[in-house]
């Protein structure tokens, strides 16, 4: 399945997404902004979900792309996607409303650096950078991202038991775009890890 035909959906639900956030945390509504974060979270999971299937089944073409380095940038490209919602959002909320913390165009900030980054790294894999591509480089990408995920997992943990998520500062709003970022990339970073576990697994064709 390739990416250029789910992007006009996903950038559709990243733009209400953001839009009826900033309108939720303007009138200090936690449960609509909640679910502004969950209908990006759901269109990603979407997205994630027909992206990395068909890498799932076994392949009988001889395809001149190699099938890991597509769905390293397919996969690359969702991750982009999600810290820039996240850079939005946060940059949107905190500067668009009433509400102050005084950490937002930090993390924001950093958000909007690591989507371009990535961005940028999704783009040498689509050009045929072969450095980028070869199996070595797919293998530390893939250790690169169980990372992600491990780290991201255990903030998901301490926002929950830390009660971030039902806390009265004004950080309330940040707090529900660091969990739903952190649920997407988590998420992704598993799903990319399989996949790459099994086109690693699988023969190549001739």
């Amino acid at each position: 399945m390739p990416l250029r035909p789910l992007l006009p959906a996903i950038l559709l639900a990243l733009v209400v997404s953001i839009i009826v956030g900033v309108l939720a945390a303007g009138r200090g509504s936690g449960l609509t902004l909640a679910f502004a974060v969950a209908l990006f979270g759901l269109q990603m999971l979407f997205a994630t979900a027909r992206l990395n299937a068909p890498f799932w089944r076994p392949d009988t073409t001889a395809d001149e792309e190699p099938r890991a380095v597509v769905c390293a940038q397919h996969n690359a490209v969702l991750a982009a996607l999600v810290y820039a919602w996240g850079a939005a959002a946060m940059l949107a909320i905190y500067s668009l409303t009433d509400l102050w913390w005084r950490h937002w165009w930090q993390y924001g900030g950093a958000m909007a650096l690591l989507a371009a980054a990535i961005f940028l790294y999704a783009q040498l894999l689509s050009t045929g950078r072969e450095p980028y591509r070869t199996p070595r480089a797919l293998f530390a990408l893939m250790a690169l991202t169980a990372v992600q995920g491990i780290a991201l997992t255990g903030v998901l943990v301490w926002l929950v038991l830390a009660g971030k998520l039902f806390t009265p500062r004004a950080d309330w709003a940040a707090n529900q775009i660091f969990t739903a970022g952190a649920a997407m990339l988590t998420v992704l970073s598993a799903v990319s890890i399989l996949t790459y576990r099994r086109l690693a697994r699988s023969k190549p064709q001739a």
